[in-house]
């Protein structure tokens, strides 16, 4: 994956270990959407210094669709406006809420969340495992939210590829 479509849930939790920088490893070009970028800034002011900052991160503007105002009724606007942007462009997107996921899965996109860019990162050889295993822990004392069996998943993923690296 070269590009990706970023909601807002991953960027707080990277923003939180002071890592946004950590998508630019991992990713040419991360698309947000306006409405995404005004949902960081209300919770961190600062954040669009560190979006601008990075370098691979670009704010794109909708314009209003049928699709859009479709999934505005179910979900939030930065979520409704990530799965446009990435239905759009046929690209996949970094979303964690379980129902934006569902939904962006149910339209055929290849998702993946906080969990998974820390493991991609680990596969390109951008983090050592046992790095992104603090990380997803430092981001769960943070506030993010992942569920019991998906964190057992990946804690155990993190230790076979540290096991791999030996």
């Amino acid at each position: 994956m070269k590009v990706i479509v970023s909601d807002t849930t991953s960027l707080i939790a990277l923003e939180g270990l002071q890592s946004i920088e950590l998508l630019c490893a991992v990713f040419e070009s991360i698309l947000i959407p306006q409405a995404v970028l005004n949902e960081l800034s209300a919770g961190s002011p600062d954040i669009i210094k560190k979006i601008n900052a990075a370098g691979c991160i670009e704010i794109i503007r909708l314009e209003p669709s049928e699709q859009l105002i479709s999934l505005q009724l179910v979900l939030d606007l930065g979520e409704a406006e990530a799965i446009t942007l990435a239905l759009e462009r046929q690209l996949p997107i970094l979303i964690d809420e379980r129902k934006g996921r569902s939904i962006a899965l149910q339209k055929h996109l290849i998702v993946t969340g906080f969990a998974g860019l820390l493991l991609l990162a680990v596969r390109k050889n951008v983090l050592q495992p046992s790095i992104a295993q603090s990380m997803l822990d430092q981001a769960i004392s943070n506030g993010f939210r992942i569920s019991d069996k998906l964190y057992r998943q990946v804690s155990a993923t993190y230790q076979a590829e540290q096991i791999m690296l030996k």
